[in-house]
């Protein structure tokens, strides 16, 4: 990976990219899981044959699962060859699925997995690195002609070394900061029922944080792999807990 050859493929970075009863709310929450449990099993399917066309090698048979953003920086045999190589390090070993979560106009899709990657051997040479690492891939999926396919996906880190918080005790609202002035939102990785509401555990770029909801205050939106935006009070002595005055799902602004 002939000069003329690179011009024409895309870089890896270009490849990579009203309060419910408690019982209604839990009927709901659990209606809700089934429910992205069976489409996570569908993108799974999508993304094993895909990865099975890229372990063989064979571009035409990785095609029809492939975005157009995809397809259309791959014109020439070339670049189609060097694209099969570029995401050959991204195979993963093993994998482990987190979430699905569809986007509420059915027209897009992310499904978060954590992936064990084999280091080739010169980069462990060069940069000390063990046989494996561990890093979070987010699919990313469109629908096309009523199709799902896939588009670049986004590479995050090893979710081991994120930091956390030393535990989801989330005490009471007395052992947070006076006022409300944390501002912070992320993507719900994990949800805990406690007696008093509910900690939702969002990822964020270098650290995960756990938010206490009140039970007055969740909502069934609120679910893994959705983006929950919190405004609310740290704790005085763990700065990764936050109890939330006020919680809502993040909205996409309307394009102009």
């Amino acid at each position: 990976m002939n000069d003329q050859a690179r011009s024409s493929a895309p870089s890896l970075h270009e490849i990579g990219r009203r309060r419910f009863p408690s019982a209604l709310l839990a009927v709901l929450l659990a209606c809700s899981a089934l429910s992205l449990a069976q489409t996570a099993q569908d993108f799974i399917r999508i993304y094993d044959a895909y990865l099975a066309a890229v372990k063989a090698g064979n571009y035409k048979q990785a095609e029809p699962y492939l975005s157009a953003e995809i397809r259309n920086q791959l014109p020439t045999p070339d670049a189609q060859k060097q694209y099969l190589e570029m995401v050959q390090p991204l195979v993963p070993i093993r994998y482990e699925t987190e979430f699905a979560n569809v986007a509420k106009n059915g027209q897009s899709a992310d499904v978060s997995i954590i992936a064990t990657l084999s280091v080739p051997e010169q980069m462990q040479k060069e940069e000390h690195l063990p046989p494996t690492q561990r890093a979070e891939l987010i699919l990313k999926f469109v629908k096309e002609s009523g199709q799902w396919k896939m588009g670049p996906p986004d590479i995050l880190g090893d979710p081991d070394q994120r930091a956390r918080p030393k535990d989801l005790n989330m005490g009471t609202r007395a052992d947070y900061a006076d006022g409300a002035s944390t501002e912070v939102g992320g993507v719900i990785l994990r949800t805990e029922k406690q007696a008093a509401g509910t900690v939702f555990v969002l990822r964020l770029p270098e650290q995960e944080i756990a938010v206490f909801v009140p039970a007055a205050k969740v909502s069934p939106d609120f679910v893994a792999g959705s983006i929950l935006v919190v405004h609310g009070a740290e704790n005085k002595k763990d700065k990764l807990k936050v109890w939330a005055e006020d919680a809502s799902p993040y909205k996409e602004q309307p394009s102009q």
